[in-house]
């Protein structure tokens, strides 16, 4: 019942017994029952499927046993095949539980193929799982935002851009030009170059020294990526592990930072 659910079919698991005395009360036309015994003749679950055939819809019959009553009482039957029960005694329910719940997931997996059942469909069913949390989770769920976003304009000082990288705490800040827009990140690493390379680092402003901590010509580029906040978690962890980075800007419609996710951000919500 709970693979069922999971994937989009609505079920719940009743027991026989409780059934026969009142449980069926749930029970009406517009419902199907499946029906598990091995030996198809067990006694409290061949009355059940009598009476839910009065209440309610079909039966489906899951058994061993194609003469049985319960193959005789239900509408279509899953029948498997006789195999013996682990163990020397051949009497606990072991292969045969086994093959059940095989039957069971192969029936689920064909109606979920049937309604078109979409990964998307199974998050929403799941959101506290981990699959739950990789198709839901957007960059806006996790990103820093508002006063926690480190932001300055290229025309700020040097020390405005210092001030604002230690205040905000998030290893970088973020320069936009007049109109806003992303002129580019400044890092720790940043800061440590515009040292060794810069005698009056002070004198500078933000733009200049954006300019002045590129890395070398002949090192490989680090991209400056941004991101949408409708961008799923999990297809910012992938651009991260590609581009070899800890950090993403994530920019409105019109290329204005409105956010910042990090890396830490990612793995602290189980990505």
């Amino acid at each position: 019942a709970a693979s069922l659910t999971s994937t989009g079919t609505p079920a719940v698991y009743m027991h026989p017994v409780e059934a026969l005395h009142g449980d069926l009360g749930i029970v009406s036309e517009r419902h199907c029952l499946i029906a598990l015994s091995c030996s198809g003749n067990t006694e409290e679950v061949v009355r059940f499927v009598a009476h839910f055939g009065r209440l309610g819809g079909p039966a489906i019959g899951i058994t061993q046993n194609g003469q049985s009553r319960l193959a005789e009482l239900s509408k279509h039957f899953i029948l498997l095949p006789e195999v013996p029960e682990a163990g020397p005694l051949n009497l606990a329910p072991t292969t045969s539980c086994v093959m059940m719940l095989a039957a069971g997931d192969a029936l689920a997996m064909a109606l979920l193929h049937r309604r078109g059942f979409r990964r998307e469909d199974f998050a929403q069913f799941h959101p506290e799982g981990t699959l739950g949390r990789r198709l839901l989770l957007t960059a806006a769920d996790l990103m820093h935002s508002g006063e926690r976003l480190p932001l300055v304009r290229a025309e700020d000082s040097f020390g405005q851009l210092i001030l604002e990288m230690t205040r905000k705490g998030l290893g970088l800040a973020i320069i936009v030009n007049q109109d806003g827009g992303l002129l580019g990140t400044f890092t720790d690493g940043d800061l440590r170059r515009v040292f060794e390379r810069v005698e009056k680092p002070r004198e500078l402003d933000a733009r200049t020294a954006h300019a002045r901590s590129r890395r070398a010509s002949g090192a490989p580029p680090v991209p400056v990526s941004t991101i949408r906040p409708t961008h799923l978690a999990v297809d910012c962890l992938r651009i991260m592990s590609e581009s070899q980075i800890t950090s993403l800007v994530v920019s409105d419609a019109e290329g204005r930072p409105v956010g910042l996710l990090r890396l830490m951000d990612l793995l602290k919500a189980g990505l």
